[in-house]
C-alpha cells in the first residue's frame, strides 16, 4: 500500500467546505480529473456510484467508488473499488478558516497498474493532493466571487 498525506488550512468555514468535499456529486466542480458522477441520489455510509475520470493521455474510464466512511462535517472517505485507489478527507473548523488532512493512496498494486512505483507513486500522490487542495481553493474563490457579483447587481 502507498500512501500520501497532507494538511492545509483553507479559508472557508467548514460548512463551505463540507459542501463541495462531502457530496461526490459536486467533486466534478473541483477535483481534479474527475469528469462526472452518476448514480448518487443519496449520500450514505457504504453507498456507492459511478465516477468518470481523465486518466494520463487524456483517456477516459469509469469507475465504481464506495463511501466507505461517513461522519457528517467531519469525514468522508471514498474508495475505488475496481482499482483500490482512495482519499480519507477529515475536516476540523480553525476559528474562521478549515484545516483539511488528506490521506490518498493506492490499496493495492493493481491501482499502480504496474506504472507507478514506489518514488514516481509518492509523486504522483502528492501531486494529486496538492491539486485537490488547490481544487478545492479555486471553487470556494469562484463561488465567493459569483455571490458577490450577485450582491453587487442587485443592491
Amino acid at each position: 500500500m502507498t500512501t500520501y498525506r497532507e494538511q492545509a488550512v483553507i479559508d472557508a468555514p467548514v460548512e463551505e467546505i463540507w459542501e463541495l468535499v462531502g457530496d461526490p456529486n459536486r467533486h466534478p466542480e473541483w477535483w481534479p480529473l474527475v469528469l462526472e458522477v452518476d448514480g448518487l441520489p443519496k449520500i450514505e455510509q457504504d453507498a456507492t456510484y459511478r465516477q468518470v475520470s481523465r486518466v494520463a493521455g487524456g483517456k477516459k474510464i469509469e469507475t465504481t467508488f464506495q463511501i466507505q466512511k461517513l461522519d457528517e462535517m467531519r469525514e468522508i472517505k471514498l474508495v475505488c473499488t475496481d482499482y483500490g485507489t482512495y482519499a480519507d478527507w477529515l475536516i476540523t473548523p480553525a476559528q474562521d478558516a478549515t484545516f483539511a488532512d488528506i490521506e490518498i493512496g493506492f490499496r493495492s498494486d493493481r491501482a499502480s497498474l504496474g506504472v507507478l512505483r514506489a518514488p514516481l507513486a509518492k509523486r504522483y500522490l502528492r501531486a494529486w493532493a496538492d491539486a485537490s487542495l488547490e481544487g478545492l481553493r479555486r471553487a470556494i474563490e469562484k463561488h465567493r466571487a459569483a455571490v458577490g457579483s450577485e450582491g453587487r447587481a442587485n443592491p
